[in-house]
């Protein structure tokens, strides 16, 4: 269990997990050790040169990724997943125009702060051709349950909102030509409890997947994951 303890000794269950970071427990002892015999061994390395442990760790990752999701790039947080997911979006598809979902979370960098859709989040920066759509919530939605309506709601975006042809859709884009990214930075690694993606939940498929928090227990680490 993730307990803390204030300064008297009082105990406290941590269900938050340090904001959906510490996955498997707050200082537990397997992953501390881990890290100590790393550090013994190697501190820092960098993705221009292999290292085994790096091939080791991808392809531990690419045995939880369904379908083709078997290329691997680590990053240091979720928000630099979310910015290489927008580039790579961007450059495969030929177009600029990024779609989102409002009520989301991606990202407090210059690109992701513009995909981001919560007002205590925003900030007064030019953001170009990123759009948001209404957020097919079923519990809080606009149209409740009613998945017909949501679809409705993203084609007329595509169709008027936008040039018609788009990068990516943070969250189905395939229509418009774009690549679908599934940010599983707070979803990924159990965290919906039923599966270890939350876009499983959906019976989907992403072209790519971003994460990070629960992926490396706190430590600064973060992933994207796309198909070859």
């Amino acid at each position: 269990m993730q307990y803390l303890f204030d300064e008297s000794g009082k105990r406290y269950l941590d269900a938050f997990a340090g904001i959906v970071m510490v996955s498997c427990g707050h200082c537990h002892p397997d992953i501390v050790n881990a890290i100590v015999e790393q550090t013994k061994l190697l501190q820092h390395t960098t993705t221009i040169y292999l290292h085994h442990a790096i091939v080791e760790f991808a392809e531990a990752l690419a045995s939880k990724m369904p379908g083709n999701l078997k290329v691997i790039y680590f990053v240091n947080s979720g928000t630099e997943a979310n910015e290489l997911a927008m580039m790579m979006a961007r450059l495969y598809s030929n177009n600029i125009s990024m779609t989102a979902l409002r009520n989301a979370y991606h990202g407090g960098s210059a690109g992701t702060v513009g995909l981001t859709a919560l007002n205590t989040w925003k900030y007064p920066l030019s953001q170009g051709e990123i759009h948001h759509v209404v957020n097919p919530d079923p519990y809080r939605g606009v149209f409740g349950s009613d998945a017909a309506r949501y679809a409705k709601e993203l084609q007329d975006h595509f169709d008027y909102g936008t040039p018609g042809k788009v990068a990516g859709f943070i969250a189905e884009t395939i229509q418009a030509g774009g690549v679908c990214i599934a940010d599983e930075v707070q979803s990924g690694f159990g965290c919906t409890g039923s599966h270890y993606w939350g876009f499983e939940t959906q019976g989907v498929i992403p072209d790519i997947v971003t994460m990070a928090k629960g992926i490396g227990n706190g430590l600064p680490l973060g992933a994207v994951v796309t198909t070859p």
